[in-house]
C-alpha cells in the first residue's frame, strides 16, 4: 500500500493501517456532536448531497479551520475509511480535460507542515502537495454510509496551535501524540493513478507545471475546500 517517492508525481500522505485511512474534517458543533455520539454521519443539520472535503493532511484542516476556531468549523473530526471505499470514491474523480465523473474533485494543494507554524499558520510548504477529495451526492452518500469510526481531535488541533506559539515549539510538538502520516498507494487503477497525477503521465506534468498554487483536477466548478 505504501507509494514511494517517486520525481513527477504526486503523493497522497495520510495515516493509514491495514484498515483503513484516515481523513479529517471540519464542522460546527451540531453535526460534530451527532456524528461523534452515532459513529455516523447524519441528523438534522448535515447534509448528505452537498460538496464535502475529506483531507488526509492533518496539517491541512489545521490550516483550512483555523486550527478547530472558524466559524462553523470549529470541531474538527478525524475519520476512518476503508481502503476499497477510498479507491472506488477516487476512481469517480476526473481531470477536467479529461472528463469522466460529475461528481468527484481533486485537487493538490501546497501542503503545511504539522511541525512549525508561519504567523498564525501552518507553515505552507513549497516541494510538497497536499491531496483534497471533494465529493458529493451518491459519492457523499458512500462515503457517509462507509466510515468506520468518527474521533474528535479537536483538543488536539488546539494543543497544536498552542505549541506553533509556544517559545520552544519543537519541544512542545514532542509531547503530543500526533499522526504518522507516511506516503500512501490507493487501491485505484493505474488509469485512475495515472489521471489524478499519482502515477507519471498528462496529470502529473501539468500539475507539476502549475507552481505553488492550486492543482484542481475535477469535472466540476471551482472552489476553496472548506468540509
Amino acid at each position: 500500500m505504501a507509494a514511494g517517492e517517486e520525481a513527477g508525481v504526486q503523493v497522497f500522505r495520510g495515516e493509514w493501517d491495514d484498515e483503513g485511512v484516515y481523513v479529517y474534517q471540519a464542522f460546527n458543533e451540531r453535526i460534530a456532536e451527532w456524528a461523534v455520539k452515532h459513529q455516523r454521519f447524519g441528523g438534522p443539520d448535515f447534509l448528505r448531497d452537498r460538496m464535502t472535503w475529506i483531507k488526509p493532511s492533518f496539517a491541512w484542516v489545521l490550516y483550512r479551520s483555523g486550527y478547530g476556531s472558524k466559524h462553523n468549523q470549529n470541531r474538527v473530526l478525524k475519520v476512518k475509511v476503508p481502503h476499497d471505499v477510498l479507491a472506488a470514491l477516487l476512481e469517480r474523480c476526473a481531470c477536467r480535460v479529461g472528463g469522466g465523473g460529475t461528481k468527484g474533485r481533486v485537487q493538490w494543494d501546497p501542503e503545511r507542515d504539522l511541525y512549525s507554524a508561519d504567523g498564525k499558520v501552518p507553515r505552507r510548504m513549497i516541494r510538497q502537495r497536499a491531496i483534497q477529495i471533494g465529493i458529493k451526492q451518491e459519492l457523499s452518500h458512500q462515503y457517509v454510509d462507509s466510515t468506520l469510526s468518527i474521533q474528535d481531535v479537536t483538543p488536539l488541533a488546539h494543543a497544536v496551535q498552542s505549541a506553533h506559539r509556544s517559545k520552544d515549539p519543537a519541544a512542545a510538538l514532542a509531547a503530543l501524540s500526533l499522526p504518522n502520516e507516511r506516503p500512501y498507494l490507493p487501491h485505484c487503477s493505474l488509469d485512475t493513478l495515472r489521471r489524478l497525477g499519482m502515477s507519471p503521465g498528462e496529470s502529473a506534468s501539468n500539475i507539476a507545471r502549475t507552481g505553488l498554487g492550486k492543482a484542481e483536477l475535477s469535472t466540476g466548478t471551482s472552489g476553496e475546500p472548506a468540509n
